[in-house]
């Protein structure tokens, strides 16, 4: 899904995947005494305390970039998927049944001597495309079959729920085709930023000369100047938090004018837009689009193809020969930090989950998802919501009107997402075989797009998911005024069902929490209780509001990652950082709400507040390679693990009666001088 569907699902709780088995844990309190430093006091550094004795024990992987209980979970979790596809039941399925397709994609992949027989070959067409290109107009139909074919060139377009009338589905246009993360890594003249642009230069530069260009370096040069001035003219990831500064609906007449260089009913109509799709388009970067047409009218034609070219082999890298991928891998080495390339095996089973994530999702809930955790995960999300609900009803920075609005909004939420959809994805239409990767996954990309398109100008299906049951993330949905929490996060440390109330409600409770405050954060308030673009918050209960994360972009602003010698981008990360301390303080009080005394009792030799506090930290354990780490920083919304203990905690006045922290300790903060949002 491209980039600007996804930034109306605000708050994936995470990047990245988790997983430890609940046989590591002590049952019943959930709490593994192991991962804690004694000598370290939990009111000089909470993190340390919670988790010192694990980091002691733990280093990263050669073959990953971090290491910690989401990494632990991602091992897990590969393993089940990897035994899932190279079963019997899917490998000897029926040819065309879904178990089928999924065993018949993962074949494709582990057969490497097949990807090195078919080469680029499935790329041809598209390249004799390219190389036919003469005018802008030709440009306007490669724009339309880069988009639709899953390469990450030229700009985002996708479907969108009209953030405006929640109940439609329109066209939506943002900003994009650069290869590196964020605008920043072109334009900063920072050491480490000069040598990723040089690393990637390389990159595109041998890539090239295994293409067989004449000038592979001059072909490299090319393709960073053109990115590099898409860079200029793109916003900032802080800047694209906004909703109402990012939505700017217009019909194809209006777009036409701000970008006349391209011919946009030909590139909708290319694309398979209906023409009930051209009356309204958001455009949620017009800046952006109207340097995009300035790039059109001023380039020339062969650097357009040669960066066309680069954007349909780099998205598409898995698939291709050892030597495409060995080329990939050195940039992700400088990159990332990673030493060792990850094993074929989980490559392939990523794939899979990318591209039939869906049927995948079917035989992984089978397995591994009883009912029993759906129920007890459904209660739990009750539970938070009921405490969610008096903390708008008490919340000081909302006044009448605005505690009103929010209550109806809180009514209409919709919990039901738990576990896997109810309507299952069909991939009846997909064929896939099992000696073209490369094919398979361009059929993959264009039967998605095609998908999303087909909406366009249609009720909104609100029982469609944004994330596979196997996935271990969870987020809202402002649009839908949904929590999702799928299947593949209900595993411990966030979710054991063997545990009890205080560790489950530190994991899951808190993920869920977190999740929820952000309908009725900076960005969430801005949409209505059915989805819709309208403001539930008054404009002098907004300036509360906004004074309150002043506090924690404050906190932020100051904070120093240890190993990097780097501050947090406090505009960036409050989002996040606010729902942190949302989500804490909301299944802490719903756990003493919902839960009996011998649910809470102690247990392990803690309290039921320490075991929620501690779950929350050992939730956070992570090792990061500080090149990642540094990419997280500059373009994550999340802030590093440290933080999100630490900071979170220093602001809950519940976790000061739990450990006994007090005036001059490292982990004390004086009253007034605790951000607060509920």
């Amino acid at each position: 899904m491209r980039i600007h569907t996804l930034r109306r699902i605000v708050a994936c709780f995470s990047l990245f995947a988790l997983v430890i088995p609940s046989a590591a844990l002590a049952a019943p309190s959930g709490i593994n005494s192991a991962n804690l430093d004694r000598a370290v006091a939990p009111s000089a550094d909470f993190y340390r305390y919670a988790v010192g004795g694990w980091l002691a024990r733990n280093s990263i992987p050669a073959d990953r970039t971090s290491w910690g209980a989401f990494d632990e979970i991602q091992k897990i979790n590969e393993a089940r998927l990897i035994g899932i596809l190279e079963s019997p039941e899917v490998t000897d399925a029926k040819v065309g049944s879904e178990a089928r397709k999924i065993g018949d994609m993962y074949g494709a992949c582990m057969d490497v001597a097949g990807v090195e027989l078919a080469g680029t070959r499935a790329l041809d067409p598209t390249f004799r495309d390219i190389a036919r290109a003469r005018t802008t107009h030709d440009l306007t139909g490669l724009f339309a079959r880069a988009t639709f074919s899953g390469s990450d060139a030229d700009f985002g377009f996708s479907s969108e729920q009209d953030p405006a009338d929640a109940r439609r589905v329109i066209v939506g246009l943002g900003q994009g085709g650069l290869s590196l993360p964020t605008r920043d890594y072109y334009l900063s003249n920072a050491p480490r930023s000069k040598a990723i642009r040089a690393a990637f230069v390389r990159e595109v530069k041998e890539t090239f000369a295994l293409l067989g260009d004449a000038d592979p370096a001059a072909s490299a040069a090319a393709v960073l100047a053109l990115e590099t001035r898409l860079a200029r003219v793109s916003r900032t990831p802080d800047a694209l938090r906004d909703p109402i500064a990012n939505y700017h609906p217009m019909p194809v007449a209006r777009v036409g004018a701000l970008a006349p260089h391209i011919d946009w009913n030909a590139f909708f109509t290319k694309s398979g837009v209906p023409a009930r799709g051209l009356a309204r388009i958001d455009v949620g970067q017009p800046e952006f689009f109207a340097g995009f047409d300035t790039l059109v009218a001023t380039t020339p034609i062969a650097t357009w193809k040669t960066y066309l070219r680069w954007h349909q082999v780099s998205t598409h890298t898995v698939a291709l020969p050892k030597a495409y991928r060995d080329v990939a891998f050195a940039f992700h080495k400088e990159f990332s930090g990673q030493p060792v390339r990850t094993p074929r095996n989980r490559q392939c089973a990523r794939l899979v989950d990318a591209t039939l994530g869906f049927a995948l999702g079917n035989a992984y809930v089978a397995k591994y998802f009883p009912p029993t955790a759906k129920a007890r995960a459904q209660a739990e999300i009750v539970a938070i919501k009921a405490a969610l609900r008096d903390e708008i009803e008490h919340v000081a920075w909302m006044g009448p009107q605005t505690r009103a609005a929010a209550l109806a909004k809180l009514a209409k939420l919709s919990t039901a997402k738990v576990g896997y959809p109810d309507k299952p994805r069909s991939y009846a239409t997909l064929a896939i075989s099992r000696a073209n990767l490369l094919g398979d996954v361009l059929a993959s990309d264009r039967l998605e797009n095609a998908r999303q398109i087909a909406k366009v100008g249609k009720p909104v299906d609100r029982s469609e998911w944004g994330l596979t049951p196997q996935t271990v993330n969870a987020y809202y949905n402002p649009s839908m005024n949904e929590i999702v929490v799928p299947a593949g996060i209900l595993e411990a440390p966030f979710f054991d069902a063997t545990a009890d109330d205080a560790t489950n409600f530190g994991g899951i409770g808190a993920v869920i929490g977190h999740e929820l405050t952000h309908g009725f954060d900076d960005e969430g308030s801005q949409f209505d209780g059915d989805g819709n673009l309208h403001a539930i918050v008054t404009k002098a209960d907004s300036a509360k509001f906004h004074a309150r994360v002043g506090c924690i972009v404050a906190q932020a602003d100051a904070f120093v990652v240890p190993s990097l010698g780097l501050h947090l981008n406090g505009k960036l990360d409050a989002g996040e950082a606010a729902a942190d301390i949302g989500g804490t303080t909301i299944a802490y009080h719903a756990l003493h709400a919902a839960s009996t005394d011998a649910s809470i009792a102690p247990a392990a030799g803690f309290t039921a507040d320490q075991r929620f506090f501690l779950n929350w930290a050992q939730v956070w354990r992570d090792e990061t390679r500080p090149q990642a780490m540094r990419a997280q920083v500059l373009g994550d919304p999340h802030p590093v693990s440290v933080y999100r203990v630490n900071a979170t905690l220093a602001n809950e006045g519940a976790f000061y009666a739990a450990f006994a922290v007090k005036p001059g300790d490292a982990m004390y903060r004086a009253p007034e001088k605790r951000c607060s949002v509920w």
